[in-house]
């Protein structure tokens, strides 16, 4: 069930080398998406946020990355890492984010050169890549999932006749690609679903590499987090929110629950995701961890990118635990905004409801029973009035949250009878 989940803190003596505190002023957001939250958080807190543009612009890995928004400046990235630093000393940045997948390397290089908190742009990688960061974990003793990354039909063959398994997955190495894994028992499910995957996976990024894993154990979960420098020179990590995700038969998402993070299954998660995190190389801001965990099992992590969880259900996480995503993401790498009130609970249970990608709109009569809901918060584009049958609902999502545990699960329930009766007209025979 959907609880509370509060924030809490631990101290790994992971090294984090000197301390640099950023004072308030100006941060850089790099290759800012459209789900990008950083500039609205900065302008709330009086600080400046400028866009860093990298030109040619990469290929975005969800949203296409933003030409404008409300950015006080704008530095375009023309390849010169120099100039670009030179450009925002004269700004007096001082401090640095990602506002995507695509701007995690860039971002941890310019923090790097301007002495302000960052990662290790030397591994960049561990922080955005599921292959590299699977063999980082197994290197360093902690529990991974066994796989091969490779860009090679061939070799990811090899590998699975020399692992033979009942399932395995087949994934994006990038994370933050808006490309479905895909569940193969055999050799030749392997080989029937690679090219597709590799196609879909060239229109998102310019990495090309995909992983073949055994299949994660158990259920899938969320782990969001957000790691500060602290006072010892050693990085903090504290989780935000932890989610429950459940999936379709055919590994389709269903709905995800936040999590009480009371339960011994979320300190299970905990533990084994502070490991994670050392064991990337995270030093400061946030992480959105997957982690797959089953009875009897010990948690594998499934991917993590260095980016904030941002979701449709962002107010309603704000609501139920007082905590705003990308406020807490700032707070890592400047000194918290005064004033900022301490977040207060207020056990609300959130669900986030996901439809089966679809094209054609919503049945009008049915979508307006739908956002009628008691409970129903926040509705994806292809969901709210006034969408036409061109707004192609891929990824259509519903918000639940509710005081009432059993008025989430009763409006749950309705959306799903929905459905059943043409929510989607292209189900329709």
């Amino acid at each position: 069930m959907a609880l509370f989940c509060a924030a809490f803190e631990v101290s790994t003596r992971t090294s984090a080398g000197p301390r640099v505190t950023a004072g308030p002023g100006t941060a850089a957001v790099v290759a800012p998406d459209d789900d990008c939250g950083y500039a609205t958080a900065l302008l709330r807190q009086g600080r400046q946020p400028v866009a860093v543009h990298p030109v040619p612009r990469p290929i975005p890995s969800v949203h296409a990355v933003r030409a404008d928004g409300p950015y006080v400046r704008t530095v375009e990235h023309r390849g010169s890492l120099r100039q670009t630093v030179k450009a925002l000393r004269a700004l007096d940045v001082s401090a640095v984010v990602a506002g995507s997948a695509a701007g995690i390397e860039l971002a941890e290089r310019i923090a790097w050169h301007l002495g302000v908190p960052g990662s290790d742009p030397g591994a960049a990688p561990l922080r955005r890549d599921h292959g590299v960061q699977a063999a980082a974990l197994a290197r360093a003793g902690v529990p991974a999932l066994r796989g091969v990354r490779t860009t090679s039909l061939a070799e990811a063959l090899r590998w699975a006749a020399e692992h033979p398994l009942g399932d395995y997955l087949l994934a994006p190495a990038a994370a933050g690609v808006p490309v479905e894994a895909v569940v193969c028992s055999h050799a030749s499910g392997i080989g029937s679903a690679w090219p597709a995957m590799r196609r879909a996976v060239a229109r998102h990024s310019d990495d090309h590499h995909l992983v073949l894993s055994e299949r994660p154990p158990g259920r899938e979960f969320v782990v969001n987090t957000v790691t500060r420098i602290g006072l010892d020179g050693l990085p903090e990590h504290t989780v935000t929110d932890l989610w429950a995700r459940t999936h379709t038969p055919d590994g389709l998402p269903a709905r995800t629950d936040l999590l009480d993070r009371h339960a011994l299954l979320t300190r299970a998660l905990t533990r084994y995701t502070l490991r994670v995190l050392d064991t990337l190389g995270v030093v400061c801001g946030p992480v959105s961890s997957r982690v797959a965990f089953g009875a009897g099992r010990t948690p594998v992590l499934v991917g993590a990118l260095a980016v904030p969880g941002a979701s449709l259900a962002d107010d309603a996480l704000r609501a139920a635990t007082g905590r705003d995503r990308f406020a807490d993401a700032l707070d890592a790498v400047l000194a918290p905004a005064p004033g900022r009130p301490v977040p207060a609970p207020t056990g609300r249970h959130v669900v986030r409801v996901h439809f089966r990608p679809r094209a054609g709109g919503v049945d009008p009569s049915l979508g307006r029973v739908l956002r009628g809901l008691p409970t129903v918060v926040a509705v994806s584009t292809g969901l709210r009035a006034g969408a036409s049958a061109t707004d192609t609902p891929i990824g259509a999502e519903v918000v639940l949250s509710g005081g009432e545990p059993r008025a989430v699960e009763a409006d749950y329930r309705v959306l799903r009878a929905l459905e059943r009766e043409g929510l989607f007209p292209a189900d329709r025979p």
